[in-house]
């Protein structure tokens, strides 16, 4: 039974796949105004704190653009920048077919580390990882990205920084890399071969035998990370301190973790979410249709006693987002752990999220969270207590300064 609804699941996506493919290139009127009037609505009734006059603003130069052409890439693009707006990592408006047709993948990611754009992951031979990008098509690579950073959904010009080569459809199909080492790297997004980087799974090993050990978790996405993490607690529960390495994790829910670790009470997010046009607002509110806020706040968590109670370092970057944040939060206002790194993306919102029979989706925050102080978080991302920041080079070398400083806290705490 199983085999066969995994036999008809996989017949329904490849199905949807090829349907989508063939999806028209071109939007009736009545399509682009349905789907505008729909994403305007659920951002209105939805998204906490919005500032209505500038989002119908927005809306207005919105609807100048899609009602002029009939091009659905035009309307794709028109519909990224008007949601991407909100600067908010969780609200984003894709299109499979958009993706299908013009979404090819580079082959390579890169952001700025230390103020140069960097090459951190490469699935092309003839780009390395720690290359410096300084030019696309020989335009400053900080102007172009200035100019594509209104397509590309995210809390802060950081986390941007972090998806713009994530975003495929806002580069050519063919493009040229300038290097600061002189290079052009041509890129064709169509014929590149491409080297497809091998899935990490959660690994651990000891730094110092039986005193100092180390846990990696890529993600925190089903039940296996999680549970190969706690058999690493079990089997490092000799150990003084555990640096636990949750850098480029992007999330997921790693409750059972988080209180395998914790043992202690904490202060959870504060949240705030949005109500606008209920019935009660309609029928007894002077202020409709403006929105009212509903904030919920102090609550405290108390922990069964942890699997590990030792010393515990968190190694964190801008990597780190949604669920890896709520992971991390607890422990940093707790102060059960010592984080070192990078400041976390900044970006945890619970959604409303909408498929369209076409193809196209729209996600929008509904409750957005700060911190239990009620400090922003959006944006801001949770500061490490030890910043260690990666270099070009340090990529080009294999060297890794963030593990090395973990590990030297570990040790001091040892000493008398």
């Amino acid at each position: 039974m199983r085999r066969l609804l995994a036999f008809v699941l996989m017949a329904v996506s490849v199905l949807a796949m090829v349907l989508y493919a063939q999806s028209p290139a071109t939007l009736s009127l009545q399509e682009r105004v349905t789907i505008a009037s729909q994403i305007y609505h659920i951002v209105s009734s939805f998204y906490p704190g919005l500032s209505q006059q500038k989002f119908d603003a927005a809306y207005q130069q919105y609807l100048a653009t899609i009602l002029r052409s009939e091009d659905r890439r035009e309307f794709d693009l028109a519909s990224m920048a008007f949601v991407a707006e909100l600067r908010d990592g969780h609200s984003w408006f894709a299109d499979r077919w958009l993706d299908r047709t013009y979404g090819q993948p580079i082959g390579f990611l890169a952001y700025p580390l230390a103020g140069k754009w960097t090459v951190v992951q490469s699935g092309l031979d003839k780009v390395r990882v720690g290359d410096v990008i300084t030019a696309i098509d020989n335009v400053p690579i900080d102007d172009f990205f200035d100019h594509s950073r209104k397509h590309v959904s995210a809390s802060s010009s950081r986390d941007a920084a972090v998806s713009l080569f994530d975003t495929p459809v806002v580069f050519p199909e063919k493009f040229t890399i300038t290097l600061s080492d002189g290079r052009r790297v041509p890129i064709d997004r169509q014929n590149d071969k491409k080297t497809a980087a091998p899935a990490e799974e959660t690994a651990g090993r000891w730094l110092v035998e039986k005193r100092v050990a180390y846990i990696k978790i890529p993600n925190f996405r089903g039940i296996e990370p999680q549970a190969r993490a706690l058999q690493y607690l079990r089997e490092f529960h000799e150990a003084k301190a555990i640096i636990v390495d949750i850098r480029g994790n992007p999330g997921g829910h790693p409750v059972a973790l988080q209180a395998s670790l914790m043992g202690r009470p904490y202060q959870v997010w504060t949240e705030s979410s949005s109500q606008h046009g209920g019935p009660i607002l309609r029928n007894y509110s002077d202020a409709y249709p403006e929105h009212a806020t509903v904030t919920y706040s102090d609550a405290m968590v108390h922990p069964r006693e942890p699997g590990y109670a030792g010393r515990l370092i968190l190694l964190t970057d801008r990597i780190c987002s949604c669920g890896c944040e709520d992971f991390v939060m607890p422990f940093k206002y707790s102060k059960r752990a010592t984080l070192v790194g990078e400041t976390t993306a900044g970006t945890f919102s619970l959604t409303r999220h909408v498929d369209y029979e076409n193809g196209m989706m729209l996600n929008i925050s509904a409750i957005h969270h700060s911190f239990p102080d009620g400090s922003t978080f959006e944006g801001v991302g949770i500061a490490p207590d030890v910043p260690v920041d990666m270099t070009p080079n340090d990529l080009k070398t294999g060297r890794d300064p963030v593990l090395q400083k973990a590990l030297e806290l570990a040790q001091q705490s040892e000493r008398p």
